[in-house]
């Protein structure tokens, strides 16, 4: 009998996911906050310099919360967006991203379904890329595959930014940080997953450059960490 535990979180929960998307939840499943945090990222990646000519990819996409407004600001067939579930992707595109007539905008085989941070089916090089609450969820092992993975789909000087859960050098490994606003306890060895500033330089793999940017504005306490590739 397959448990929640046997899983690595618990979006790698395929069937769970499913279920939930079938009856209609594709936006609570991937944490809700829809307008809001969609709104955020766009905002957020625009003041850093994003441009509507610029190709950009989704690391964890989802059902594309930010998949939306980041589709109706970039020129068409400039956004790109992976995730592990297929199911989520669909939904996303066939009940966000056609009822708000994008359909132009975004060919459907901008999307691609991977468990293993691929982008290499799209055929091109990103200047931007961006993962909101993707890594909060995995151990950090996985932050660096992702990034040692995408490298060679960067342009020199591409940046991608991914958020994070700051666990101050004070605070004992064994207990949880309490992040607010949002009352999230994180941990350092379990979803959801927190982070020292160390610990991070250490997982950056060769090829880029790390920049913490820290407070973004996010309504549960996630921070913005910079990735520039060299």
């Amino acid at each position: 009998m397959t448990r929640e535990t046997d899983f690595i979180t618990k979006y790698h929960n395929l069937d769970l996911v499913r279920r939930r998307v079938e009856v209609g939840e594709h936006r609570d499943v991937i944490g809700g906050m829809w307008d809001e945090l969609g709104a955020l990222q766009h905002d957020f990646l625009v003041a850093q310099g994003l441009q509507p000519h610029h190709r950009l990819v989704d690391i964890g996409c989802g059902s594309l919360r930010a998949g939306v407004p980041l589709t109706r600001y970039l020129d068409a067939g400039r956004y790109y967006g992976i995730d592990i579930s297929r199911d989520l992707l669909d939904a996303g595109y066939e009940r966000e991203i056609l009822p708000a007539g994008l359909g132009s905008k975004l060919p459907p085989n901008h999307l691609h379904a991977t468990a293993d941070w691929d982008v290499s089916p799209f055929g091109v090089r990103f200047d931007f890329g961006l993962a909101q609450s993707v890594f909060t969820h995995l151990p950090l092992g996985q932050l660096t595959d992702c990034l040692a993975a995408i490298a060679p789909h960067f342009v020199p000087g591409g940046r991608v930014y991914i958020t994070y859960f700051h666990r101050p050098d004070d605070c004992p490994d064994g207990d949880p940080v309490i992040h607010e606003p949002g009352g999230i306890a994180t941990w350092h060895d379990r979803d959801p997953f927190d982070i020292r500033h160390d610990a991070l330089a250490a997982a950056t793999p060769e090829g880029w450059d790390l920049t913490i940017i820290g407070e973004w504005g996010h309504p549960r306490d996630q921070r913005m960490a910079l990735f520039t590739r060299r």
